[in-house]
């Protein structure tokens, strides 16, 4: 900026800054639940009001789901066009009697806005979008500048998936900007490397035709449940590493630089256990935790149902097991052939006397990983350390924003992903939380990055 740095910009605006990004949180705008489509709907209404407050031509790009919010602002002849991607839509909030305060009414404590989205993402790409309207306020944006905002990101991202397919025109860009990722420590910028692809699937498993007394029949009728127990401990060796018969034909080991960017910030398996609860024990133990998170595909049980899971004890033989499987993938790995590599190792380890069926599956997107020696990564690397005074870090994520793959490919920008979550927000979880210190760095970023572009 010429005459007044962001960190003043900020503090100058940052209550009318809360008060709006509160507005933003009120909308209950889960993607995943039919009952909230018009909040969706609200919420999309409010967020293209709102850039067109800002100094944006907007609208709607209506689908068969939810609309995405389109913003553009032309800038000067010679400059990169950016397109800015996030999401509206958020989580669902159960269990909901964990939350300290209610999650769409935004409660601010000790320096952290707690509401669900309050980081995942609508407090990540609204210090964004008030980082703009600054630059807008004094004339200083010069890059012409994109914005999509999608309501499906936590439910397929359906929608915006057709908008690229109809108005691909509209999305061509050089440098396509997100802020849906997290640093490796607080203060530590980050600059992901790379995103997991993802793929998942319903696996149901059906026995009797009603449940049965387990004393009786015990001895005699095959058990769903056990089925699904012995079934889903086949994905695995004893190693950690995936059983599944072609998960790594197209898994490439990372390079000697990639292990050393991913490396450069030691592991503390202490530390993990003591936010965590657990110890970092899990996948192939041949690699690092953050290789595993970032280089390594894994396969994970999200959930196992059966029988009775009330107080007491109810002695049956349920006739009915489900488990809910992803599996997160690396960069050249073909979602379709993985699901399907999955399916086929299910249905050969299938339960003698028993029914198996693929109840649900679905492909989110391929995984990706960059290049941190390009321009524009060495670029913002210079821009982070100028801004903060470090050198940022390097991250592989094992996190999946399915649509950037499938966003770049059509745009033809190149991704640079820059946020500013941490562990401790618990998106997706009950309190989750955004402090005003990382909107204040993502505001920040944001002001000195598209200055520098």
């Amino acid at each position: 900026m010429s005459n007044l740095d962001p960190k003043t910009a900020f503090e100058q605006n940052r209550d009318r800054y809360i008060e709006e990004w509160k507005e933003f949180l009120s909308f209950p705008s889960i993607s995943a639940d039919p009952a909230h489509m018009q909040d969706c709907l609200n919420c999309a209404n409010w967020l293209s009001n709102h850039l067109r407050k800002i100094g944006f031509e907007s609208k709607l790009i209506e689908t068969s789901s939810k609309p995405v919010v389109f913003g553009e602002r032309r800038g000067k002849p010679g400059k990169p066009v950016i397109l800015f991607y996030g999401h509206y839509d958020v989580q669902p909030v159960d269990p909901l009697n964990e939350w300290q305060s209610p999650p769409f009414q935004p409660a601010l404590l000790n320096g952290r806005m707690y509401a669900r989205g309050a980081e995942d993402n609508k407090g990540q790409l609204f210090s964004t979008l008030k980082a703009m309207e600054t630059l807008i306020a004094r004339n200083e944006l010069d890059c012409t500048v994109k914005i999509a905002i999608e309501g499906e990101e936590e439910y397929g991202s359906r929608g915006i998936a057709e908008a690229l397919q109809k108005h691909r025109d509209l999305f061509k860009a050089e440098v396509l900007m997100v802020s849906d990722t997290s640093m490796v420590k607080a203060d530590m910028p980050t600059i992901i490397m790379g995103l997991k692809g993802i793929v998942s699937l319903e696996v149901a498993i059906t026995g009797p035709r009603y449940d049965l007394h387990s004393g009786i029949h015990g001895a005699i009728a095959p058990n769903p449940a056990t089925a699904m127990a012995r079934l889903i401990a086949t994905l695995h060796n004893p190693d950690g590493s995936l059983a599944v018969k072609g998960m790594y034909d197209a898994v490439t080991e990372p390079t000697e630089n990639e292990r050393k960017l991913a490396n450069a910030f030691p592991f503390d398996p202490a530390a993990y256990m003591t936010q965590i609860g657990v110890p970092p024990v899990a996948g192939e133990s041949r690699f690092t935790p953050p290789e595993r998170v970032g280089f390594r595909p894994t396969i994970d049980i999200n959930g196992i149902h059966s029988g009775y899971g009330g107080p007491g004890g109810k002695t049956v033989l349920a006739s009915k097991a489900i488990a809910k499987i992803t599996a997160r993938l690396v960069a050249g790995q073909d979602p379709a052939k993985c699901l399907q590599a999955i399916i086929n190792h299910i249905e050969q380890n299938a339960p003698t006397g028993l029914n198996l069926a693929v109840t649900e599956k679905s492909i989110g997107g391929a995984g990706f990983k960059l290049n941190p020696d390009s321009p524009l990564a060495r670029k913002a690397g210079s821009v982070l350390k100028n801004t903060f005074g470090k050198d940022p870090a390097f991250m592989w994520e094992g996190a999946s924003v399915p649509i950037v793959a499938t966003l770049a490919k059509a745009s033809g920008a190149e991704p640079l992903l820059v946020g500013f979550g941490l562990d401790e927000d618990k998106i997706h979880a009950p309190n989750e939380s955004f402090s005003i210190d990382q909107f204040r760095m993502g505001y920040i970023y944001g002001v000195s990055m598209l200055s520098a572009l």
